[in-house]
């Protein structure tokens, strides 16, 4: 509430309790009005005897005065104190009629000076209405009778059949002199009704803004629950969703894995399907917790892209290849179209970049069960944007599921049944609107219900001046494996050579009994000499006793270990003096994991499960930067 609506309503209120004591007012006047017309009579009847003229006797003319003047003065003010209480013109016909009343009793009483008491008394009641104006009213009046009848008829209102010309002077001051007393009572009066009715409008105000606050608090409150009790739907969906996605890669793991252990199984074609099994459903759930971890990122605000130079032909053409098999198993022919030239190089996130179009590839291929999945791409030089479109002519979504997916929300999907039918967890679109819109805009949903859909984001390409702009012909997978494009080197890395860490002497701190046998057979088989530590102090307390001559030449250190974990060990061998390499193993891969064991003292970080090529690859480098004499202090 506004000043000056406050000002406005303290003022309706003032009028509001005006009117109520006007029309008391006016119902008090109405009843007094027919006891001063009762009061009247009485008084005729007492004065005014009756008279003899002659033989026969009359009712004094003062009783019939009483009766027809009184019955005029109280009539008019009763009516309007019942037909239009409240009003102005009936308190001005009532203050009329009180001291043309005073008037009449004067006349009665043939000008007694008691009688005058009664102007007085009718000026107490009339200040009833807390309204200057009507006591002058009444003032005037009292005066003009006085006046004329004081000039004509002395002895009806002076009691004297001669009197001054001046006499109503006096009697008009003495009214003046009550209405001065009762004038400052009702300025006070009205003073005090008005500080009541701010008051009440201020409480009013309060009251509003209290009433507004418990409605925002409850609607807010309801809307918390109903959030509350959305999100527990779509938590609980999706942890059955996520259960059901970890535990279906785990049931053909363990069972595969049992079936290696038959001693039955001799069949090596059929042992060749069994491990591709466990390999392909292992790989699924390792996407399952980099989703994890991707998604727990994003909801800290640690999710973070890096920019280097990057070819985007050669990610869109590695996409294709990675979508290619399963393609292939729907007979879904998948292209890629370049409808402008594109720039050879674009600075870029190419991990992430590449992330987003295989989750929007993936999802495409799932919902689509003919035609063709294309994905378009094209430059806007002038905006330095590169506009990725995947189109597909797959189920489709209605215009509400469309609004539900375009939310990204982390725990939701379009339809629970379509996650029944198609499976997935709900995160990959999550997480890849969220990497979209740090590589250049958040991504955008078009899709018509058994037509198909198309999602497009852009991706900003940095300065494009003297980067040569090419035009590339389109790429297309079919159903033969001649028409897939080549894969980059990125993702194509050969095998390392089985003698790449010949002559190298490895000690593998770890914990864990098949990590250590699984760990040490990849290295031996590169060549390499491995000693293996239980924990982190045996680890310690073996390369201190060992000579300065003897020492590994790497060291791979697990960051979670009984008795001594790796960051502690490590901190004790470069407190210790010892600066041979360590490479630390851990399964921790969230944002600051990698620091945190840089800043324990370690070379590098390997995350589990391990990737045994970039392993080697790491104990080689390592391996070649370090010298024996720099191996201790």
């Amino acid at each position: 509430m506004t000043r000056q609506a406050h000002s406005d309503r303290a003022e309706v209120l003032y009028r509001e309790q005006q009117l109520r004591e006007n029309r008391f007012t006016d119902r008090l006047f109405a009843a007094l009005m027919v006891v001063q017309f009762i009061g009247c009579i009485v008084v005729a009847l007492l004065v005014s005897p009756r008279t003899w003229i002659g033989a026969h006797s009359s009712l004094h003319i003062h009783i019939w005065a009483a009766i027809c003047i009184g019955g005029l003065l109280a009539a008019m003010p009763i009516v309007l104190a019942i037909k239009h209480p409240g009003q102005t013109v009936t308190r001005h016909v009532i203050a009329v009629s009180q001291v043309l009343f005073s008037a009449l009793l004067i006349h009665l009483m043939d000008g007694r000076i008691e009688a005058h008491f009664h102007v007085f008394g009718s000026l107490a009641f009339l200040a009833f209405y807390r309204d200057i104006r009507v006591l002058l009213t009444a003032t005037l009046v009292t005066a003009a009778d006085h006046f004329i009848r004081g000039l004509f008829w002395p002895e009806s209102v002076f009691g004297v059949f001669s009197a001054s010309n001046w006499r109503w002077v006096e009697h008009a001051a003495w009214v003046l002199f009550e209405n001065i007393f009762l004038m400052i009572s009702i300025t006070r009066i009205q003073k005090q009704t008005k500080k009541l009715a701010r008051t009440t409008a201020s409480l009013e105000k309060q009251k509003e803004e209290i009433e507004d606050v418990v409605r925002q608090r409850t609607k807010d409150l309801r809307r918390a629950l109903e959030d509350a009790k959305a999100a527990d739907k779509a938590k609980s969906d999706f942890l059955a969703n996520m259960s059901h996605e970890i535990r279906t890669p785990m049931t053909a793991i363990l069972g595969y894995a049992d079936l290696l252990q038959n001693e039955e199984q001799s069949d090596l074609k059929e042992v060749d399907k069994t491990l591709c099994s466990i390999n392909a459903n292992a790989k699924h759930l390792l996407t399952v917790i980099d989703d994890i971890l991707d998604v727990s990122k994003i909801e800290a605000g640690q999710m973070t892209i890096e920019r280097i130079k990057t070819n985007p032909t050669r990610v869109v053409n590695d996409v294709l290849q990675l979508a290619a098999p399963r393609a292939k198993e729907r007979g879904i022919k998948v292209s890629a179209i370049y409808s402008t030239p594109l720039p050879e190089s674009i600075m870029t996130d190419s991990t992430r970049m590449r992330q987003i179009l295989l989750n929007l590839m993936g999802n495409a291929i799932k919902f689509t069960d003919r035609g063709s999945i294309t994905i378009h791409v094209s430059c806007d030089e002038s905006q330095q944007q590169l506009l990725i479109s995947v189109i597909d002519t797959g189920i489709g979504m209605n215009p509400k599921q469309v609004a539900e997916i375009a939310q990204f929300k982390a725990f939701s999907q379009a339809d629970a049944s379509t996650t029944r039918k198609f499976g997935g967890t709900g995160l990959g679109l999550r997480i890849s609107n969220a990497l979209a819109t740090q590589l250049g805009g958040e991504i955008q949903i078009k899709s018509d219900e058994g037509i198909g859909s198309v999602f497009s984001f852009k991706i900003d390409t940095g300065s494009l001046v003297g980067i040569r702009m090419v035009m590339h012909k389109e790429a297309g997978v079919e159903n033969t494996e001649e028409d897939l494009p080549q894969i980059s080197e990125v993702s194509n890395q050969p095998e390392p050579h089985k003698n790449q860490l010949l002559g190298l002497h490895i000690l593998l701190a770890e914990d864990g009994p098949d990590n250590q046998r699984l760990i040490s057979f990849h290295l031996k088989k590169a060549g390499a000499q491995v000693t293996i530590c239980g924990n982190g102090l045996v680890a310690a307390e073996t390369i201190e006793s060992t000579a300065t001559d003897d020492l590994p030449d790497v060291v791979l250190m697990d960051m979670q270990m009984p008795e001594l974990d790796g960051y502690s060990a490590t901190r004790r061998l470069r407190e210790g003096g010892y600066t041979l390499p360590i490479i630390a193993l851990t399964a921790h891969a969230m944002d600051g994991d990698r620091q945190k064991c840089m800043d324990a003292g370690c070379d590098d970080y390997q995350t589990k499960p391990i990737d045994k090529n970039a392993l080697i690859r790491a104990c080689a480098k390592h391996a070649n930067d370090s010298t024996a004499p720099s191996n201790v202090a």
